[in-house]
Order: structure tokens, then C-alpha cells, then sequence
């Protein structure tokens, strides 16, 4: 679910060779390795109430970046983004360690400091009402599963296995259902060994099924508590596995891949994961296993996806030995952006040298990311995106198409006078006039803050222009798509593009402003010597930004090329098109053409190309006309086709 389970503390658990990975709670080295501190049960009578004034260090454009004060972890966080749960700073009374827990409601900005003995406070029911954690068991000093509700403000201790009676750790809690009825997690029993369990009000908590080779612990669930991930012991170390009530399964069926799992959406449609030290998620009832962007932000850490939005978007962060580095996915392709340049690029500034570490969760509607471990500040912080409209002037058609230009200025006119609400009325004064008509016509032209396709080598994400150039990508301009091929480094005849799929298809998204050689005037080698042959009489300057693509001939030896298509953002203009024969570096010319669009008086058209061998293989090549400074590289769209 959103706001999945705080990341797995490291344990002398069912895995003792296995990666280490965040505590949820203080800890502290030693030479024996990472040992929880024990605090000595500490009862206090009613929670602490505390007003919240954030620390905020960062603002502007539309985010902020803040800390949580006296908040060392931020573990998780309602799905709409109001109620945060993680942990405050310690108190120490002499050899007394007093550790508090809290839940932070965004909406009244208090902070409900949690009543002991509860030392850790890791999921949230959707309401808020609910919180599962863990406490020090008063009898035993046992640390044991519990939950927490507002109604009574007390903890309840959700016990351990039977054949756990005796183990110094009963029971810990690693995840909520939405309405707090359904709490998973790690228990230990038959001689103090790893077991992944499931606790309801009515049955108590359930082993869940054994797998692998022992060590089992359920790390997340679905909203509804119903389907569970998390590891089970594999043949070499922590494998990821999942449970429902009725059994559960490795992922890999032989257990011998490498990883777990970490976080799922609602549904648990979506699962997230580390196989193989690569940060992976899996879809079509785990039978698509898809790799995000590299598998990790830095190569050579481990990738760690935490949770993902409504909207796709996945949070999460690297991991090399204690480092980490906090990442996010925007929609869910495209590559892992560094969650620090991510925010630049929506408009903040950070010191240089600094580091934010761990994602935990991101809200449903992927405007609110927590996590804990960024340097210079407390520990916790708390990261929200502004979901305003980019472009509130682009009125028509309904939805914005990334222009403000006429249609607007003519659908602004249709309201103009009295007006209160009109989507026209820009400062919302409750009047269409002249002040809503300046607003309009400052913004005119392309849509600056909107989003559109960022090239990361052949990789490509829907940023901003600001976003992209912070993640150190090309951005093709404001609502231009991301598409299989619109990143895809074909400048030479090597490396084109085969289409042969694409004829009679939909169109082909291009942008050749990148191309080589991309100076004007620049000539291609590859191209036969006088070809294109289409270009202007007498030009002085040889076609250059040239992309390639490869087909092979329809039946009929037939195909059209049309570089026409305006549903698609065209920034280039005056391309011309040449097909050839033969093999790269020995290419005959076959047709070409320039201009000829009738939408787009410059782009072209080579109609019916006929005479092509059947099933022979032809380069098409699309370039910019040299001879004059008109001819400019950009996005396009093309289509081929065959009678």
C-alpha cells in the first residue's frame, strides 16, 4: 500500500549474511556489528501534544523541502498525505534510554508525541487512527508487536508465535492494512528463527507459510491486508517472496535470485523490489518483471524501490554500505533521478554537498515524499511538489494542449465581463477583464513550466525544462511524449532504426536537434556523394542533423513517408527526406523529396515510392536542408505507408 513499511532493520534475523539495511529505530556499532539500544519500560500517562512550526530550508517554484524537528525517521505516511509516523529524538536520564514515537497530523500541524512503552511507530492506518509499532513487553522486556489507536491512545501488544515463548525478541511490525484491522511482520519461533506473520483482531497472529530455507519475514501488504511481500531464506541469501492466507510463493521459483520485497501499490498490482542488486517491479500477477531506469541511481549500489503513487511515480534509494542516496521514477519509466536535482529542478536550492538519503513513501496522489537520513538537518524531512496547473491560461481545449495562442484568447473573450469562477478569471477577482487579459498574453506561446519528454541517452522521462536540465538530460519541449524511439541515438547509418513494424502503423516520434553533425552546414559521410538530390539548385551547404531508420519493402514494393503529422509538438522545420539502397557506406539513391505538407509548408512528403524489392532492405534518412538558416532541428512526427 502507500506509505508501505518503513525499510527492514537489520537483525540478527533470519539472514545474518544478508545486505544490511536501515534500522527502524536508534541504533548504534559496534565491533559485534549493529545492536538496538534497549530502553528501560517507562510508563507516561497521556500522550504529548505539540504544536509544529517546520524547519523549512527550501522553497520556491512550486516544492519545499522540510524537516521534521526532533524527528530522526520518517517511516510512513497515509496515503492523502496528512498523517506522518516515525520517530522523535531519544531522551537519556542517566543509564535511561527513553525513546518516543509520534504521529504528525499536516492538516491541524501538531505533532501526537505516542505513549510508552512503544519505542517504534512504522505504519498508518489510511484514517490515522491507527498506528502498528512495537513495545517492550512490561513482564518480560521482550520486544513485541503492538498497535497503537487513537480512541484510547494506548498500545496493544499483538503477542508472538507459541513456539517463540522464550526468545528475546517476540515480535516486531512491519506493516498495516488501510483500516488498520490487518498488521504483518517478522515473529520468532522454533528456536528463535525467522517467521513472517499476519495478525487480525479475530485470529490472532498466524504464521504465515514457510518457504525456501526458513528465515521468512512479510515486510508490506496491500491495502487490504490480503496480499503480502517480503524474503524468505534462498540458496544463497534473502530471496523476495509474497503470501496470501491461503500459501505463498519465492518469486524465483528455485529461491535463488537475490532480493525482496519492499513496497506494493494498493491493489498490489504493482510489487517492488531488489532482484539481483537491481531495483525491479513486477506487474501481471508477478509475471512481467521490469527493471527501473539502470536497476540503481549510482552504478554498483543496490537499487531499493520503497512505494509508488497513483500515478506511477516510484520513490526509493540506493544502498552501498551505510551510504544511501534518495531517488524517484516520475510515472513510473524513464530513468532514477536523483530526488535532490529532481527538487532543484522544480525550483529549490540545496548546498552544495548535500545528501538526501532514504525515500520511505510517497502519497497517492505523488505530491508528498517522506523519508529520514539528509545531511544538515534533523534526520526526518517531508518533500511536497505544487499540483497547481502549470499553465492556468491554457484554456482551451479544455485540459490545456501546452500553447497559449488564439483559442485561448478567443475562449477568454467568451467570458469577459462578470465572471466569478470562470477559469478565465486569472486572479480571481471575480471579473474577466483587461488585468486576466495581460496574465493571458504574458504567458503566450509554449507552456514554459509543462512538462514534456527529457532524453536521457535512449532513456526518456516526462519532466519539466527545469527538471530535466537538473537531471542532466535533453528536453524536447513542453508536452512532447516519451516513445520508444524518440531517444534513440540513430545519427548514423549504423545505427539506424529498423521500422519495418511501423508501416501502415502509427506515427514515429523524432527529434533530431541532438543529431550529428549537428552544426549547420555540417555534412553527413554517410550520405552518397551529390545526394540528396532534392535539395534547392546551386545550395552552397551540404543537409545536415540527420537521423536514419531501415525497412524492409512491402509485398507490393510500395511505401509513402510523410513528415506531417501536427497532433505531435513540431519544433523542426524544413526537413527533407531521401531513401537509398545497397549497404551503409556504398548507398545508392532511390527518391527524394522536400517540402510538400500542406499543414507544414516546409516539412515533406515522399509520395508512393514504388519499385522497391520485396522484402530488400532501404535507409531512409531525414535531415534539415542546408542553404539557409531557416532550416532548423526539432521534434517531429512521421509515418510510413504502403497501399
Amino acid at each position: 500500500m502507500n506509505g508501505e513499511a518503513s525499510l527492514p532493520q537489520q537483525r540478527a534475523d533470519s539472514n545474518p549474511a544478508s545486505t544490511s539495511v536501515e534500522p527502524r529505530r536508534p541504533s548504534f556499532l559496534t565491533s559485534h556489528g549493529i545492536h538496538t539500544m534497549r530502553a528501560h519500560n517507562r510508563a507516561l500517562s497521556a500522550a504529548a501534544l505539540i504544536s509544529l512550526a517546520v524547519g523549512r530550508v527550501a522553497l520556491g517554484g512550486g516544492a519545499t523541502f522540510e524537516y521534521i524537528p526532533n524527528a530522526i525517521s520518517a517511516n510512513d505516511m497515509s496515503p492523502d498525505g496528512r498523517f506522518v509516523v516515525g520517530s522523535l529524538t531519544s531522551l537519556v536520564e542517566g543509564e535511561e534510554v527513553i525513546y518516543r514515537t509520534y504521529r504528525w497530523d499536516r492538516v491541524s500541524g501538531t505533532i501526537l508525541v505516542l505513549p510508552q512503552p512503544g519505542f517504534s511507530a512504522v505504519a498508518v492506518s489510511d484514517d490515522g487512527t491507527v498506528i502498528a509499532g512495537d513495545i517492550l513487553d512490561p513482564e518480560t522486556n521482550a520486544e513485541v508487536a503492538a498497535i497503537w489507536h487513537l480512541a484510547t491512545n494506548e498500545w496493544t501488544a499483538l503477542g508472538g508465535l507459541p513456539t517463540g515463548l522464550l526468545c528475546p525478541s517476540r515480535s516486531n511490525s512491519y506493516e498495516i492494512s488501510g483500516d488498520g484491522s490487518v498488521v504483518v511482520g517478522l515473529a520468532w519461533a522454533d528456536g528463535c528463527k525467522g517467521r513472517a506473520f499476519r495478525w487480525t483482531e479475530a485470529t490472532g497472529m498466524v504464521q504465515l507459510e514457510l518457504l525456501a530455507n526458513d528465515g521468512n519475514r512479510a515486510s508490506v501488504a496491500n491495502a487490504a491486508g490480503s496480499f503480502v511481500g517480503g524474503f524468505a531464506q534462498g540458496t544463497q541469501s534473502r530471496t523476495p517472496a509474497v503470501w496470501t492466507v491461503d500459501g505463498g510463493m519465492t518469486i524465483d521459483p528455485t529461491a535463488t535470485a537475490v532480493g525482496e520485497v519492499f513496497g506494493m501499490n494498493d491493489a498490489g498490482s504493482i510489487v517492488l523490489g531488489t532482484m539481483d542488486g537491481k531495483a525491479v517491479k513486477w506487474t501481471n500477477n508477478l509475471t512481467v518483471q521490469t527493471q527501473l531506469g539502470n536497476g540503481s541511481l549510482m552504478a554498483g549500489w543496490v537499487g531499493t524501490p520503497m512505494d509508488v503513487a497513483g500515478n506511477g511515480t516510484i520513490v526509493g534509494f540506493d544502498r552501498l554500505g551505510p551510504s544511501r542516496r534518495a531517488w524517484i521514477q516520475v510515472g513510473g519509466t524513464g530513468p532514477l533521478l536523483n530526488l535532490k536535482s529532481y527538487l532543484e529542478g522544480n525550483g529549490l536550492s540545496f548546498p552544495t554537498n548535500m545528501i538526501i538519503g532514504i525515500c520511505q513513501a510517497i502519497s497517492i496522489d505523488g505530491s508528498t515524499i517522506v523519508g529520514h537520513g539528509a545531511t544538515g538537518g534533523n534526520g526526518a524531512w517531508i518533500a511536497t511538489i505544487d499540483a497547481e496547473p502549470l499553465c492556468p491560461t491554457d484554456i482551451d481545449p479544455p485540459g490545456g494542449d501546452g500553447v497559449i495562442d488564439g483559442s485561448d484568447l478567443g475562449s477568454m473573450l467568451g467570458f469577459w465581463g462578470p465572471c466569478p469562477g470562470c477559469e478565465a478569471d486569472f486572479n480571481g477577482d471575480g471579473t474577466v477583464d483587461g488585468d486576466d487579459l495581460g496574465t493571458l498574453l504574458g504567458t503566450w506561446g509554449v507552456c514554459a513550466g509543462a512538462p514534456g519528454a527529457c532524453c536521457f541517452g535512449s532513456g526518456c522521462a516526462q519532466l519539466t525544462q527545469g527538471e530535466c536540465a537538473a537531471a542532466g538530460g535533453t528536453f524536447l519541449g513542453a508536452y512532447s511524449p516519451c516513445n520508444p524511439t524518440i531517444c534513440d541515438n540513430n545519427d548514423l547509418c549504423a545505427d539506424a532504426i529498423d521500422i519495418t513494424a511501423k508501416i501502415n502503423g502509427g506515427p514515429i516520434l523524432a527529434d533530431n536537434s541532438a543529431a550529428t553533425p549537428g552544426q549547420f552546414g555540417g555534412e553527413d559521410t554517410d550520405l552518397p556523394e551529390g545526394s540528396p538530390t532534392c535539395q534547392w539548385a546551386l545550395e552552397p551547404w551540404a543537409a545536415h542533423n540527420s537521423i536514419w531508420y531501415r525497412f524492409e519493402a512491402p509485398g507490393n514494393g510500395i511505401v509513402s513517408v510523410a513528415i506531417c503529422d501536427v497532433d505531435f509538438p513540431v519544433t523542426a522545420n524544413d526537413t527533407l527526406v531521401a531513401l537509398y539502397s545497397g549497404e551503409c557506406g556504398s548507398l545508392v539513391e532511390v527518391w527524394c523529396a522536400e517540402d510538400g505538407c500542406l499543414d507544414q509548408e516546409y516539412n515533406s512528403v515522399l509520395q508512393f515510392a514504388y519499385g522497391l524489392e520485396p522484402g530488400g532492405t532501404y535507409y531512409l534518412c531525414i535531415m534539415n536542408s542546408g542553404g539557409w538558416f531557416g532550416s532548423l532541428p526539432g521534434t517531429f512526427a512521421f509515418s510510413i505507408t504502403s497501399p
